[in-house]
């Protein structure tokens, strides 16, 4: 079990003297609810740069709400806060996912997400082809990042504006073997026995079914943790996610429907509560997801210029439609959801990338309280209203209510387990960890980790700050031998002062462990229990600097 020390340490004064000034209050538990959107407002194609917060109106189910919170981001970092950015240099040994301490963080940034979990094999090939164009044609100012969806999401490239380190990577990276999109789309049995047939058929259909599931919830999980990897990051984000999709629901299509003689045992289901947790994750951390459609521009099928009147009915052909119709159609929504906007039917993914990255160039960040009150679980449509004639306003088209529901022990685990699982840092939660062999003795790891208390959910109780930490800590010897694992809930309780204390000079936690049991890696995570912020940071071991004497 891990064990805590709360105790204020100097040896980091250095690192917090060097921390720029930020105003960021503390957040305590309240009973309402802030809704954020960022909002991109263009005029002539042009970005619209001297808007004010009572130029906008807001509408939730048509009633007006007051707007509470209002910020204005650009592409570009103001001189002083890139001139102090330069000037900081990390402590020996130590690091960080707070993005405040890294000289070289852009203030805008766009992802390009390379889905091979929902793509096929032939489209990916000339995704790739068509994102090295693209990356030719760069422009000095323009930061990108390459990720990768397969069984896991992998960082094939972080942010860059160095085009051919950018398309090195792009050339390096293989096209993935999909057997997941083929599993899921099978084809219908022909065996001349029509009750064999229709064994065989619902058979394959619970197996598609499966793994249609599996693709959903790996793909949601993989835009949450991309979203929590980038959640500290300032202005707005961009995710281009170059994807064939995947269907909104299953059993609910009308090729799905039995007809009269066919005994349906299909599960019947839509994803609107794994999107909806996955679309307040990516608003949360101010990210807008642009989807763009790996196959292009797609013909349909039995169409022909050569062919007068309508096609004869093709079931095989009509059924392909209809996932056609299905997928785009998630594209349609998961760019609603979060201010983006799709790139459907069209060969140009050159043009979506930098249409994207433009709208990046100036944004709105705007938030309000509802006054409904009720957390019923339905749609909200959502409206935003510019004061000004002539302006194209693009914000997230609305929410599902959903109440909060009671965290039990068995859903803070499986977080804490997500955030351990992925590849990238977590960055909602400040962390910065000190590592120091042989630290206090011979053949051991200390680590020192430091919290940062603005980033947690602390509920006041009479004249005590309480809360709750889940830490999971991964140490590996050797790439190629089995992990330990150590997990510990920790809870919080803090009078005032020691409260205020730690909004100034973080939160420490303090760890030894065996060297030769970390003598690889170690990986960290803490989520806060109350409102889901985690942070995550990878060390590997081996290269650490032997600590002066």
């Amino acid at each position: 079990m891990l064990r805590t020390a709360f105790i204020y340490l100097q040896i980091l004064s250095l690192l917090y003297a060097q921390a720029p000034p930020t105003t960021a209050p503390p957040v305590l538990r309240v009973t309402t609810r802030l809704m954020q959107m960022n909002v991109v407002v263009h005029h002539k194609n042009e970005p619209v740069t001297d808007l004010k917060k009572e130029d906008f109106e807001i509408l939730d189910q048509g009633v007006k709400q007051q707007v509470a919170t209002f910020s204005m981001d650009t592409a570009e970092l103001a001189p002083a806060v890139a001139q102090s950015r330069a000037k900081l240099v990390m402590p020996m040994n130590t690091f960080t996912n707070r993005i405040e301490l890294k000289p070289t963080t852009p203030n805008a940034v766009t992802v390009l997400l390379l889905d091979g979990l929902n793509t096929k094999w032939e489209d990916q090939v000339r995704v790739k082809h068509q994102m090295i164009a693209f990356l030719k044609q760069m422009r000095p100012e323009d930061r990108v990042a390459i990720y990768e969806l397969g069984n896991q999401l992998r960082i094939l490239h972080d942010f860059s504006g160095d085009t051919e380190s950018l398309i090195r990577v792009a050339n390096k990276q293989r096209s993935r073997i999909n057997t997941e999109v083929a599993a899921s789309e099978p084809e219908d049995p022909n065996t001349g026995d029509e009750q064999l047939d229709q064994w065989m058929a619902a058979a394959d259909q619970k197996i598609a079914d499966f793994q249609v599931i599996n693709r959903v919830q790996s793909t949601l999980s993989g835009l949450e943790a991309i979203a929590n990897h980038l959640a500290r990051l300032p202005g707005r984000k961009n995710l281009v996610w170059i994807s064939s999709g995947f269907p909104f629901s299953i059993g609910l299509d009308i090729m799905s429907q039995p007809d009269a003689n066919t005994v349906d045992t299909r599960e019947r289901r839509d994803f609107s509560p794994e999107l909806e947790k996955a679309a307040r994750a990516v608003n949360a951390a101010n990210l807008a997801i642009y989807p763009v459609d790996a196959r292009g521009l797609v013909a349909m099928p039995d169409f022909s210029a050569t062919k007068r009147g309508a096609p004869p009915q093709n079931p095989a052909n009509s059924k392909a439609m209809e996932a056609l119709y299905q997928t785009q159609s998630t594209m349609q929504i998961i760019a609603a959801r979060t201010g983006g906007k799709a790139y459907t039917n069209s060969n140009d993914l050159k043009g979506a990338i930098r249409a994207a990255m433009d709208d990046a160039k100036v944004t709105y960040t705007i938030g309000y309280y509802p006054t409904h009150n009720n957390w019923d679980g339905k749609w909200h449509e959502l409206k935003v209203k510019v004061n000004r004639p002539g302006v194209n306003v693009r914000a997230r088209a609305g929410y599902f209510a959903f109440a909060d529901k009671p965290v039990t022990v068995q859903d803070r685990r499986v977080e804490i387990q997500k955030v351990m699982a992925g590849s990238a840092d977590a960055t909602s939660l400040g962390l910065t960890i000190r590592a120091a062999i042989d630290k206090p003795k011979p053949g051991t790891l200390r680590v020192i980790m430091l919290l940062d208390a603005r980033n947690m959910q602390l509920e006041q109780k009479d004249d005590k700050w309480t809360g709750l930490l889940d830490v999971m800590i991964l140490l590996q010897s050797a790439p190629d031998k089995p992990a330990i694992l150590a997990a510990d809930t920790l809870p919080l309780t803090m009078t005032k002062e020691a409260y205020l204390d730690a909004l100034k000079r973080n939160l420490p936690i303090i760890k030894d462990f065996k060297l030769e049991d970390a003598a690889y890696a170690v990986r960290v995570a803490v989520r806060d229990a109350n409102n889901g912020n985690a942070g995550a940071i990878t060390i590997k071991t081996k290269d650490l600097k032997p600590e002066p004497k």
